[in-house]
């Protein structure tokens, strides 16, 4: 469900908005106040806490609408005419990760994604130490980032020698450490 979400971002975005709206209206058609006047007044109907309640979401859902609806007439019409062949034409998907050829699965090619680029940052940190710009507690940074390299590097291998659920979850904590030391690394090393 999360993974169907998270690629389709505009349109979940869509139907939160339109529940929202949906249940803002709900609340203005079963005010106590709503045959009585367009605006109630507050010290004669309903207790408090709803009338802040009706207040807070029509405030949002008001001002949600106004900085999207626009106000030059024909607007609405315009972009939905230039719209709609754009959202048929490109596919409302997130980007997706394309998987690794031999990777084992999605855990398999991520690892070997973050030990790609662990490595060149090792690498790249390695020259600037060799010429002395890489001093005090980036060095030390750069040690627990190659601690923590050799450690990822050897479950995983372990992990594509023997898939199981066990060597899975000793990998995907491994390659978070080292997620981990290179970002510490690179906030050490500016």
């Amino acid at each position: 469900m999360f993974e169907f979400v998270s690629e389709h971002q505009f349109w979940a975005a869509v139907a939160i908005y339109w529940i929202f709206s949906a249940a803002v209206s709900s609340i203005i058609k079963a005010s106590p106040w709503r045959a009585r006047a367009s605006r109630p007044d507050p010290r004669t109907v309903g207790s408090s806490g709803y009338l802040w309640l009706y207040r807070f979401l029509h405030s949002i859902a008001g001002n949600v609408t106004t900085a999207f609806a626009g106000k030059i007439p024909g607007l609405k019409t315009f972009l939905l005419v230039v719209m709609i062949p754009g959202l048929l034409a490109v596919s409302s998907c997130g980007a997706r990760y394309t998987v690794h050829p031999g990777a084992l699965d999605k855990t398999d090619s991520a690892a070997y994604d973050v030990l790609l680029i662990a490595q060149s940052t090792i690498d790249q940190a390695r020259i600037l130490y060799q010429a002395g710009q890489l001093l005090g507690p980036a060095a030390a940074a750069l040690n627990r980032l190659i601690e923590a390299y050799n450690i990822a590097h050897e479950s995983w291998l372990i992990y594509r020698g023997a898939p199981s659920a066990i060597y899975l979850g000793q990998v995907t904590r491994n390659v978070s450490d080292l997620a981990r030391a290179v970002r510490a690394f690179e906030t050490e090393a500016k």
